[in-house]
């Protein structure tokens, strides 16, 4: 299933909402390119709000990918807000990506999982010049056996600012994994916070976090190879995206 959603005119501002009901036993790929093309002066802005209800057995994969362009001087801002439901022995996949022109960004991302259920999320963000983006996860694992595995990685550039809250609660014996690895260039900012609460004995729980600049060894290694410095910090940041 395909869902893209094109914004071309300047100062327009939708809110969309989706709601999706995955059977017993499906498998099921929903893709969602969203797109603002801003070549005027006054903000255009996306809001997309899913919720997905997925009921035992059944497996979802969601990519959902945001790009913003456009000569123009106006905003060009997405708001995602995701709510995820999965059922006994469900599974669910987020890939989601926003790589370019999104001048402003608030990710919001709530789930709830039972017996056996399994999510697993993967974000990959970069911004430049004076974007902001901000991703807040959480995930309740409320039932024995369920997973999830909440992994973010970034690139801020020029005088982008970033911030990354995750948080997991094992309410029963589960396993939790979130980590955020971010690479900053030039004047760029990143936060990561973490948060894991223990509601169970059983419950297994580990958070990580990264932040830094690319390695010079790592750069010299490639100019050696004939690139140029700014190609070969191109190639890295590429390397760590995909």
């Amino acid at each position: 299933m395909h869902i893209p959603v094109i914004l071309a005119q300047s100062g327009l501002k939708d809110t969309v909402y989706n709601d999706f009901y995955i059977g017993e036993g499906s498998d099921v790929l929903i893709v969602a390119g969203c797109g603002i093309s801003n070549c005027g002066t006054d903000t255009s802005q996306h809001d997309g709000i899913h919720t997905f209800h997925i009921a035992k057995g059944a497996r979802v994969k969601y990519v959902e990918k945001h790009y913003g362009e456009g000569t123009g001087t106006g905003d060009r801002i997405m708001n995602p807000t995701t709510v995820v439901h999965i059922d006994e022995d469900g599974y669910m996949e987020m890939e989601t990506t926003q790589i370019k022109g999104v001048d402003s960004t608030i990710r919001n991302t709530s789930a709830d999982l039972k017996e056996n259920a399994e999510l697993v999320i993967r974000e990959k963000i970069m911004t430049h010049e004076e974007q902001s983006a901000e991703t807040n996860f959480t995930v309740e694992l409320n039932g024995a056996g369920s997973s999830a595995n909440v992994i973010s990685r970034s690139v801020a550039k020029g005088h982008s600012k970033q911030i990354f809250y995750s948080k997991i609660c094992g309410n029963n014996a589960c396993y939790g994994h979130t980590e955020c690895d971010a690479i900053l260039m030039e004047d760029g900012t990143v936060s990561a916070i973490p948060a894991l609460d223990a509601n169970c004995l059983d419950a297994s729980l580990i958070h990580e976090a990264a932040i830094g600049k690319i390695a010079g060894e790592q750069i010299t290694k490639l100019m050696t190879l004939g690139l140029t410095e700014k190609e070969a910090e191109e190639a890295i940041v590429n390397g760590f995206m995909k």
